[in-house]
């Protein structure tokens, strides 16, 4: 490894989100590898670049225009001052205010869009947007996470008797829709109540919602290092991902990289990156619009209950009736996720930051 002082220096700026971090990480990683000293910050100052204290710059954020609009002066300046080596890099969940796109610094940032649906967002109230990268995993990561998972797959199937085990990781907020597995989970219990249980690994705002039979809330939100959150997904049959609102949904990637099918509405962006023929996937039936807080209106997939039942009622047969397409569904799923290996995905941002290779697969 090159000495500090003699290797290209990139300042990154990114948002305090556990997503984020996690594709923060992934980056790094990538950079290091290319003898890259990535300086992580909270905020990059407009003094720094004008001092030349680094050779590149990056902003990882959620596209909410007043947070961003700050960072405007800065990113052109920068660009400025590295001949293009600045780099914004954002994911939304809907389509921002236009007053506020449009009347502040945001509308002078080129964008990369984490998702061809982001970028449409952007797009919509005449941002620019400069290219798309997708988020990423680390297949490696993966591979080990599921010699821990293996043992503790035999250990929760023994526990819940041969059940078919679903599983749910993540928050409890709007865009998640745990009221509508909930409900999903209620037909279950009564048309399948001995043949599944639900284990969630989740904020648990609302105790009360999950009081129902089959159902475990195994642990807290964010309270899993990453490798045992992997394990966890391998340790059950199927993910069950209610969401009907995402900017892009790495926890579908994830699963599917440990080799497990996710059962999910069929909608973008997950309709980028998912198989549609070996997860086991149900329709949306309208499209909502959420004013919200967050400087954006969310695009709201929302589907029947019955619907997301059904899918998880074929996936219990499938698991107990049809023991070898279960198996092949595991395995093509794993093999189409290691597509998103951050050593195939991110050398495109890479590139823009540091030059060199071969820019990677455009997603």
């Amino acid at each position: 490894m090159l000495p500090d002082e003699a290797r290209s220096r990139v300042a990154i700026a990114c948002m305090k989100a556990t997503s984020m971090y996690e594709q923060l990480r992934l980056l790094r990683k990538l950079l290091v590898k290319r003898g890259v000293y990535p300086v992580v910050k909270t905020y990059i100052t407009l003094w720094e670049v004008m001092s030349r204290m680094y050779d590149a710059y990056m902003w990882m954020w959620v596209l909410n225009p007043t947070w961003v609009m700050d960072h405007a002066p800065v990113f052109i300046e920068a660009k400025q001052a590295t001949r293009g080596r600045a780099v914004y890099y954002v994911t939304i969940e809907g389509i921002p205010y236009p007053i506020l796109a449009r009347s502040y610094g945001t509308k002078y940032i080129e964008f990369t869009a984490n998702s061809h649906f982001t970028r449409r967002c952007l797009e919509m109230v005449g941002l620019k947007v400069v290219d798309v990268v997708h988020h990423a995993i680390d297949v490696d990561e993966a591979s080990r996470a599921r010699r821990l998972g293996e043992r503790l797959y035999e250990k929760v199937h023994k526990d819940y008797g041969g059940r078919v085990v679903f599983c749910y990781v993540g928050r409890d907020d709007h865009r998640k829709q745990l009221d509508r597995l909930m409900r999903a989970v209620d037909i279950l219990n009564q048309k399948a109540r001995d043949k599944y249980v639900l284990l969630m690994h989740v904020e648990v705002r609302r105790p009360k919602l999950f009081q129902r039979p089959n159902v475990y809330v195994v642990g807290r939100f964010g309270e899993l290092p990453h490798d045992k959150v992997m394990a966890f997904y391998y340790a059950c049959d199927f993910m069950v991902f209610p969401s009907v609102c995402e900017g892009f949904g790495v926890p579908v990637l994830e699963c599917m990289a440990m080799g497990r099918p996710v059962v999910h509405c069929w909608y973008p962006p997950l309709s980028e990156f998912s198989l549609k023929e070996y997860n086991v996937t149900f329709d949306y039936r309208d499209v909502e619009y959420w004013k919200t807080g967050a400087e954006q209106y969310f695009i709201m997939h929302m589907y029947d209950p019955e619907d997301l039942a059904d899918a998880m009622l074929n996936a219990i047969d499938l698991k107990l009736n049809y023991p070898s397409c279960y198996e092949e569904m595991c395995f093509k799923v794993y093999e189409h996720a290691r597509n998103w290996d951050y050593r195939r995905i991110y050398p495109r941002l890479a590139d823009r930051l540091v030059g060199g290779g071969d820019g990677g697969a455009c997603q």
